[in-house]
């Protein structure tokens, strides 16, 4: 067996839409939580830094573990969201099998909610809970240093014999400006895009932009809370410039995907974080997430001259009663009043629905799709709800049986292939995804809609975006659900 490569550290961004190297997702992002722990690492500790993007090269499990047997790191470590998970038992015990010496070591939300059963189920040596970059550092300078007290790092989980250790939890990092900005130059950027729905521009190639953590809000369906804590941290305007600044003059950047859980959060900061972009004279495009209860007249005013093409809202139901029990803290009436401000300035909107949550029912459902349909949005999507492990809705569908036994990790992915994972007496999981099509086929094939987007065509580059689209729809119509 050759000698471990001893100054090399593994990070793998396992297959999460491309399970098995079979190539379904509309977009790649490039994995910032990559970027960050690499950038983080590597100015505390004299290593090599290598990245398996196994999701964006459509990499198979037998190529992920070549790959990884044939770089012989010291360490290797893996992000895992939940569907994702299932690959990683079959990768974690292959490597060990081959090479038993590589420490295999997991993060991300699917392990930080269930570690116990994550370590008992996969072949990991370690698990870093919630927020990685100082917990895998400790890490990693353990076993570079042959120490082997590793209850003394908080936020870690590890198996010691047949005992399973979780460590103090570790507190969030106060200042986000610790963090170097993230280590681009690990990737090849030109493979990341963003999906049509949210494209704002006709470059090749775009980047995803994280200009805080969390989010103060505590709906039941998100996995936020259960990575940073209930509230919200910022990155300082500064550093957030600064990270565009490289963009654009070290990689020729100049498409933005700013992926903050809500970056309308704070209304100040966000103009002023315009007012500096405008200033600058940038002439860039991006795309973000916002909150309709956060939205102004003056703030979208000023984002659009700042280059924001394009907003995203969940939405998520046109029933109050469902809005309510998913504890979203809005209403129609705020949505409606978002939207409008959004589109009167000449930004566009996505909307992002979901249908099958607990308390629904089919007339509701309708009620969503023909709520989108008033609203009149640039772009809607309509997922079945899924209970990820370690919401509210998750436990709540657990207690009242709504959730079967036995499901397959990589169930739990957007628009998947397989049945619905929550169901409830009232609507079967046939109804679910006949009543998801019919949203996509109400929405997308109106007359209406279809003159709307022919209307915007005005270069080669957005008619590549409207038939990416296209395909996509089409694939959503056409695709057969495995029971």
């Amino acid at each position: 067996m050759p000698q471990i490569n001893k100054n090399l550290i593994l990070l793998v961004n396992p297959p999460y839409t491309n399970i098995e190297g079979m190539k379904e997702s509309a977009g790649h992002a490039m994995p910032l939580n990559l970027a960050y722990l690499a950038s983080y690492l590597r100015t505390k500790i004299d290593c090599q830094i290598k990245i398996i993007d196994a999701e964006a090269d459509s990499l198979s499990i037998e190529n992920i573990v070549d790959k990884i047997i044939e770089l012989n790191p010291q360490i290797a470590g893996f992000t895992i969201p939940t569907p994702s998970f299932n690959s990683i038992i079959k990768i974690t015990k292959l490597i060990k099998e081959k090479n038993n010496r590589i420490i295999l070591v997991g993060g991300g939300p699917h392990p930080t909610v269930l570690p116990e059963e994550t370590l008992k189920d996969s072949f990991l040596d370690f698990i870093v809970l919630s927020e990685g970059e100082i917990t895998f550092y400790e890490l990693v300078k353990k076993i570079t240093d042959q120490e082997s007290d590793f209850e003394k790092i908080n936020g870690l989980a590890f198996r010691n014999q047949e005992k399973t250790i979780i460590t103090e939890r570790r507190k969030l990092i106060g200042n986000l400006d610790d963090i170097p900005l993230p280590a681009r130059d690990l990737f090849d950027l030109k493979k990341y895009y963003t999906a049509p729905t949210k494209k704002t521009s006709s470059a090749s190639y775009d980047t995803p932009i994280l200009t805080s953590r969390g989010c103060p809000y505590n709906c039941t369906f998100c996995i936020s809370s259960c990575m940073w804590g209930q509230g919200v941290r910022f990155r300082s305007i500064d550093n957030v410039i600064k990270e565009m600044g490289e963009c654009i003059e070290k990689y020729g950047i100049n498409e933005f995907n700013v992926i903050d859980d809500t970056f309308t959060i704070d209304n100040k900061r966000v103009m002023t974080i315009c007012q500096i972009i405008i200033d600058k004279g940038w002439k860039i495009s991006w795309n973000c997430m916002g909150r309709v209860n956060t939205i102004t007249d003056e703030m979208i005013k000023l984002m659009k001259r700042a280059g924001c093409k394009k907003i995203a809202f969940g939405l998520e139901s046109g029933n109050e009663e469902v809005l309510k029990l998913m504890n979203k803290k809005a209403s129609l009436k705020m949505a409606e009043e978002a939207v409008g401000i959004a589109r009167k300035n000449g930004i566009e909107v996505l909307g992002s629905f979901m249908i099958g949550n607990i308390g629904e029912t089919k007339e509701r459902i309708m009620e969503t799709v023909n709520f989108a349909k008033r609203l009149d949005l640039d772009n809607a999507t309509f997922f079945i709800v899924c209970p990820y492990p370690g919401t509210e809705i998750y436990k709540i569908a657990k207690e009242k049986g709504f959730v079967p036994g036995g499901n397959k990790w990589e169930e739990f992915a957007p628009l998947t292939k397989t049945k619905p994972i929550l169901i409830q007496d009232n609507l079967s999981a046939e109804e679910l995804i006949y009543l998801q099509k019919l949203a996509f086929r109400k929405f997308y094939l109106r007359p209406k809609y279809i003159l709307k987007k022919l209307k915007k065509i005005k270069k080669i580059g957005d008619l590549k975006i409207i038939f990416e689209g296209l395909r996509i729809l089409a694939r959503i119509l056409n695709k057969k659900f495995k029971k």
